[in-house]
């Protein structure tokens, strides 16, 4: 089959994405990944590496000094979920919608099937108007109703009250995303969906929830369409990397160190980022471990580097969590599973709702200390989670029995087959 795949947002978005073309492409299909980068990568290399075609829909954002304090700082005040996703889609969404559409009408015109991330409407009108086969893929399990699980942030009062709870939800979501979807659809003739939440996001044909089943079981109430497949993990020959010998010489000097990361939420400006290595390093000291901590600041090893601390930028994380002893990090999709399948006990930092899902469902299975919130983390505060995770024999063992699951897991392969059972269907 020639397929169209469509992606927006950062690496966490884009690159379980990759990893589904390299996939198909390895299975004998055709494949072109067009994707939006709010943080302006390139990820040809990788297109290259695995085989398939790639495009950029959009060129660059705007990622000057101003746009990117408004952003950080408005998302990082922001209590209430919804509004922390406009502040993100006003941003870097809508300033790139015309050209998303545009490039989800070529992908529709070229191909068999298109593969779209669960946020992009533009691919979804635009299949709907070819029309072209469209199946929609969710990063995370937190958006889909049912009785047996509570939406992100709400507590957990039983099945009588999950409906109520997801009905309230899905109004205030449909009433908060209405604006993006509707003119749109509107200029091309299409009805807005009376639940965005539900029919605006996910395909009937085939709805792929790319998380581990060992994290999240499947609910017995949910469609047929929607199927968990497992993570999108990318090929460790995708990348090649090998341990710089600096980094060999500090894991073998003492004992195995903790790694610290907030990924794509690290901040950009360099003074918050400074605040943040500093909260990082004291918190280290607190804890009186060794530590590995990764940032993109140039020159941020003159001052967070020592004989008890190793600092380095961009690294597959596959690659390294294995070699350390606890990973703390944001709670995005990509990490939690990395670290999780790495056998490694993981400290959640949230820093915007979906990822307290993720940090709470590390918890349940007895990886993971409580949640941190970022907006009121301090030195002592992860120093004493760390110094927990450190003690706790009992969390190492969980973690490795789970990361053997998820090592068994192969979320590419199991979406193929169902990809190729649908469009058979």
């Amino acid at each position: 089959m020639k397929i169209g795949i469509q992606t927006w947002g950062s690496d966490g978005d884009i690159r379980p994405f990759a990893a589904l073309a390299g996939g198909l492409v390895a299975a004998g299909h055709q494949v072109t990944l067009v994707y939006t980068s709010f943080d302006n990568k390139d990820y040809s290399a990788l297109a290259g590496t695995m085989g398939f075609q790639i495009r950029r829909a959009h060129d660059h954002f705007d990622l000057s000094e101003v746009v990117l304090a408004k952003l950080t700082r408005g998302v990082m005040k922001e209590r209430i979920p919804l509004r922390q996703l406009q502040i993100i889609m006003d941003e870097f969404y809508v300033p790139a919608i015309d050209e998303m559409y545009r490039a989800s009408q070529r992908l529709c015109s070229e191909n068999d099937l298109v593969i779209g991330h669960w946020i992009i409407h533009t691919l979804i009108a635009a299949a709907e108007k070819a029309p072209t086969p469209y199946i929609s893929v969710m990063l995370n399990h937190g958006g889909i109703p049912s009785r047996f699980l509570t939406p992100i942030g709400l507590p957990n009062v039983g099945q009588w009250f999950n409906p109520i709870w997801w009905r309230l939800v899905n109004l205030i979501v449909n009433w908060g995303l209405k604006p993006y979807f509707e003119p749109l659809r509107k200029k091309e003739g299409l009805p807005l969906p009376a639940d965005i939440m539900g029919e605006g996001w996910e395909s009937k044909l085939l709805n792929l929830i790319a998380v581990s089943p060992t994290l999240c079981p499947r609910p017995p109430d949910w469609g047929e369409h929607h199927q968990i497949c497992g993570f999108f993990n990318m090929p460790e020959q995708a990348e090649p990397w090998e341990v710089p010998g600096a980094l060999r010489d500090f894991l073998g000097a003492g004992p195995t160190p903790i790694y610290l990361t907030f990924g794509s939420l690290m901040p950009i400006l360099e003074q918050e980022l400074r605040e943040t290595l500093a909260l990082m390093v004291e918190a280290v000291k607190q804890a009186g471990c060794r530590a590995i901590i990764q940032s993109s600041l140039a020159g941020a090893g003159d001052f967070c580097s020592n004989e008890r601390i190793y600092h380095l930028s961009k690294v597959p994380h596959q690659r390294i969590f294995p070699l350390c002893a606890v990973i703390v990090h944001h709670g995005g999709a990509g990490t939690t599973q990395t670290a999780t399948r790495a056998g490694i006990p993981s400290i959640v930092v949230e820093h915007i709702v979906d990822q307290v899902l993720w940090g709470n469902e590390l918890q349940r299975r007895g990886i993971a200390p409580k949640v941190l919130h970022r907006r009121s983390l301090t030195p002592r505060k992860l120093a004493e989670a760390i110094r927990v995770v450190l003690a706790s024999s009992r969390m190492r063992e969980q973690a490795v029995t789970i990361g053997a699951a998820l090592d068994h897991e192969d979320g590419v392969e199991k979406a193929i087959l169902l990809i190729e059972k649908a469009m058979t269907r």
